[in-house]
């Protein structure tokens, strides 16, 4: 039967046709010779190989005829006048038809070594640069392009060779991704001396501008006819990364797998086209952009238009999650995104809300204004339209966004605002994270703001990459959340007020729970006042309470005489749990320091601290010292 004959015999047929009527236009539909002629030219549009260049009638008589001439007279090269003045009648104008020549080159059917370049948005769609022109055609030789003599041969080439087979692996799809980002480089696309805009190519950068077609082509063909879903795609999807930043982040996986380090001008130049694509595409790397502010990537320094000379790398666990093919939990995912990092201390909290030493009407509202964390509290607080319903994508499946929450414990040092900060977190199932100011300042110009958005940048990104989020503690902010200074008349006034309106534009878009913990509530400006849904003060505690911070501070190991009286202590003392702990840990001290039977805790050891803490002046100034911490 006809339609399973090889398509190069159908070819040679059509060809043996066009010999045959050589006084005719072939162009011209003709009932005489097109009965034969058109069930041929159907049965190759048709075939496997080639149904989806959705050929014309017109551009398989071309094809044949080239390759009936390339057989039977060996000549592989032709004009294009040549090719189309066999076709056409005495009197035709063969450039009237030079169309249709390009449309075939540009279909990469046939192949001319001069083509010109053109200016896009996109440097994944390269086919979409490459453009021909008439004068060329005038000018040079066109032949079949070898992808289709390797068809035709049923030979295809190692990059084609797979364009039916889905990905069978993560590690079968990256390698595609690495290929092609490997071609993207040699291609040295960004050198604008051999890709100016309007300039033809030399044969040898346009088959490297034809490789990196071909694999991007192989990338996006056998992705469609995969089912699985890969971890770069889940990556992709969550973050809505566009075609450069997607080609950018592969580069980096590629190269750090490799242990090559990249420079952002070498990653920008990657995916540019020109100087002006340079300097715009500077900006994919920009504090505010995607693929930084999600921590996507990392910058060996913070400004806005990045230096030549300083690196850029995939964040660890972003890189861990492409290339692994199974899922990374919440502790590794931490453990990466913390990794290398000084300014949080990570703590699982071993106590909870019962272990709390306040009164039950504090603790009662403390629980209540979490509890819209709990899953049921949430989910009919969202029923009732009080969230915004908003939605983020992880991976394929879609979670609710994770609500914010900004607590504020205020009151006096040592009154238990880091302990409960921790209660808290346990209360949630968190962990905790411990942040402060002496961990984000520094003596260096611009460190400071640097640390500030660092902090900012690493908690969204924990918030985004980790399924139960830990809560965020902000200890001792005293400085960075008072009032602002109305007139700057310094450097370092205006450094102050630089890290406060990072920190209020860090609150506005906070997601997850972030306790802030300050012995001076009312010298915090109104605008942070307002961000925080929550604001509780932890008192100087009553006599009971007192009494119990006695009793748990001091452990009944330690040998004691008859004479201690603990709720003598208590009635006598107004002192928060942070003084009775140092007052303990001094008096304790001096006893340990003693010998023989004298080694006791007695209860002139605890008045003596007691009465030294408390001659400090009144316990809202009171600051503790001694060996512990408070």
């Amino acid at each position: 039967m006809q339609n399973q004959i090889k398509p190069h015999h159908v070819l040679l047929q059509i060809g043996e046709m066009l010999k045959a009527n050589c006084d005719k236009n072939h162009f011209k539909p003709s009932k005489k010779r097109d009965h034969i002629l058109e069930p041929l030219c159907q049965s190759f549009a048709v075939s496997d190989d080639f149904k989806s260049f959705k050929l014309t009638r017109d551009e398989i008589l071309v094809i044949a005829q080239i390759w009936y001439a390339q057989l039977k007279l060996g000549t592989p090269y032709f004009t294009s006048i040549e090719i189309l003045e066999s076709l056409l009648s005495e009197g035709s104008n063969p450039i009237d038809h030079f169309e249709l020549i390009i449309g075939l080159l540009e279909k990469q059917i046939l192949y001319t070594s001069k083509k010109l370049i053109i200016h896009s948005m996109e440097i994944n769609e390269p086919i979409r640069r490459v453009r021909y022109t008439k004068r060329s055609l005038l000018e040079e030789n066109i032949s079949l392009h070898h992808n289709l003599v390797n068809l035709l041969l049923e030979e295809p080439e190692e990059v084609n060779d797979k364009l039916g087979i889905p990905y069978e692996s993560n590690k079968d799809y990256l390698s595609d991704w690495f290929a092609y980002t490997e071609k993207l480089r040699d291609l040295r696309y960004y050198d604008f001396r051999d890709t100016r805009f309007g300039e033809e190519l030399d044969e040898s950068t346009a088959n490297d501008m034809l490789e990196v077609m071909k694999w991007k082509y192989r990338i996006d063909a056998r992705l469609k006819l995969t089912e699985e879903v890969f971890p770069l795609q889940d990556v992709v999807d969550e973050y809505d990364l566009d075609e450069n930043e997607t080609t950018m982040l592969a580069y980096l996986v590629r190269e750090e797998l490799d242990n090559s380090s990249v420079d952002i001008e070498e990653l920008v130049k990657l995916i540019s086209t020109d100087q002006h694509d340079l300097y715009k595409n500077r900006q994919y790397l920009a504090v505010d952009s995607n693929l930084v502010r999600h921590g996507i990537v990392e910058l060996s320094e913070n400004m806005f238009l990045r230096s030549s000379g300083s690196e850029v790398k995939a964040a660890p666990d972003i890189m861990k999650q492409i290339i692994l093919d199974t899922p990374v939990n919440d502790d590794e995912r931490l453990s990466q995104i913390l990794k290398g990092n000084d300014i949080f201390t990570l703590i699982d909290p071993n106590y909870g809300m019962e272990d709390l030493i306040l009164s039950e009407e504090l603790k009662h509202t403390m629980v209540t204004s979490i509890s819209r964390y709990h899953e049921n509290v949430h989910s009919v607080l969202s029923s009732w339209k009080l969230y915004d319903g908003q939605m983020e994508t992880v991976g394929r499946v879609k979670k609710e966004s994770e609500q914010g929450l900004l607590m504020l414990l205020h009151g006096p040092s040592g009154t238990g605002k880091t302990f409960a900060s921790g209660a808290i977190a346990r209360h949630l199932g968190k962990k905790l994270l411990v942040t402060d100011i002496s961990r984000l300042q520094s003596k260096w110009v611009g460190d400071s703001e640097k640390n500030i958005q660092r902090l900012f940048t690493i908690f969204e990104r924990i918030v985004r990459r980790v399924e139960n989020p830990p809560v965020l503690l902000l200890n001792e902010a005293d400085q960075f959340l008072s009032t602002r200074l109305s007139e700057t008349r310094s450097s370092v006034d205006q450094m102050q007020n630089s890290m406060q309106n990072l920190f209020l534009e860090g609150f506005e878009r906070l997601r997850g729970v972030m306790i802030a913990t300050t012995n001076l509530q009312d010298n915090i400006d109104s605008a942070f006042s307002r961000r925080f849904h929550l604001k509780l003060e932890l008192p100087i505690p009553r006599v009971d309470e007192r009494k119990k911070l006695w009793d748990l501070h001091l452990p009944p190991t330690i040998p004691r005489s008859d004479d201690l009286d603990i709720s003598k202590l208590s009635q006598d003392f107004i002192l928060t749990g942070g003084q009775i702990k140092i007052i303990i840990q001094n008096a304790a001290t001096e006893a340990a320091s003693r010998r023989g039977k004298a080694q006791i805790l007695n209860q002139s050891d605890l008045l003596k601290y007691c009465e030294l803490e408390f001659s400090n002046g009144s316990t809202q100034n009171t600051i503790p010292m001694g060996f512990g911490i408070a």
